[in-house]
């Protein structure tokens, strides 16, 4: 079988406005999330996709999926502030047979067929693969407060995105036993030894999570409107 999705819509954003559920958000005539979900479901490479919320956006989510024709949706899971365990609940619902998954931020809509298709063939063939970009800035580290202790060569650090797609024996690997709040799933796999892949992301893969990137995406789309 093809790879199969999960998207991840259950994050409030407090720099937006309290409560807020970004992914809901419309940009243009669409919700963030319907646009990141119909991108996901025009690629072949895409079997289904399972949308995790919260509890309380299920009714809602349900009639978005109606409205904007998700037919690749095969289940809207009721998610929570944990990471792992909303990954985990997804998960019962993808099916045996599945081979590969792909995890994506609902919150990231300007994602392309192209970078989701190179990061689903490289999680295949590595096991692990993750779109990301090199940092375009020079990059500092500091251990205490603003203090500069050491440069760290930008040739060498990555900015990494979503979408992450593993194997799925690697990824219930990954899953199984843990409880640990993460924000980046491979994390667990460097712990275990598992190597993970660079895809080549795009500096256009932004995720909306602050007013100005909010106008930033909306400035983005009236230019694409506009272009020939």
């Amino acid at each position: 079988m093809s790879a199969w999705a999960i998207v991840l819509a259950c994050g409030k954003d407090q720099e937006i406005g309290a409560g807020i559920d970004v992914a809901f958000l419309t940009l243009g005539s669409r919700p963030i999330v319907a646009r990141s979900i119909q991108t996901l479901e025009q690629n072949p490479l895409i079997e289904g996709i399972v949308l995790v919320v919260r509890k309380e956006r299920v009714d809602s989510a349900l009639h978005t999926v109606r409205s904007f024709g998700c037919r690749k949706i095969s289940a809207i899971v009721a998610g929570g502030p944990i990471r792992l365990t909303n990954l985990k609940n997804a998960l019962e619902k993808i099916p045996e047979e599945a081979t590969a998954v792909l995890i994506h931020e609902a919150t990231r809509p300007f994602v392309t067929d192209e970078v989701v298709a190179e990061t689903i063939k490289a999680g295949k063939r590595y096991g692990a693969a993750i779109a990301a970009v090199k940092s375009p800035e020079a990059v500092k580290f500091a251990e205490k407060g603003q203090k500069v202790t050491k440069s760290v060569d930008r040739n060498s650090v990555w900015l990494v995105q979503s979408p992450q797609v593993y194997k799925i024996d690697v990824f219930r690997k990954m899953l199984k036993g843990s409880g640990k709040l993460i924000d980046d799933d491979s994390e667990l796999l460097a712990k275990g030894k598992q190597e993970v892949h660079l895809v080549a992301g795009s500096t256009g893969n932004m995720k909306i999570r602050t007013p100005d990137d909010l106008q930033v995406a909306s400035a983005i789309l009236s230019v694409a409107r506009r272009t020939p």
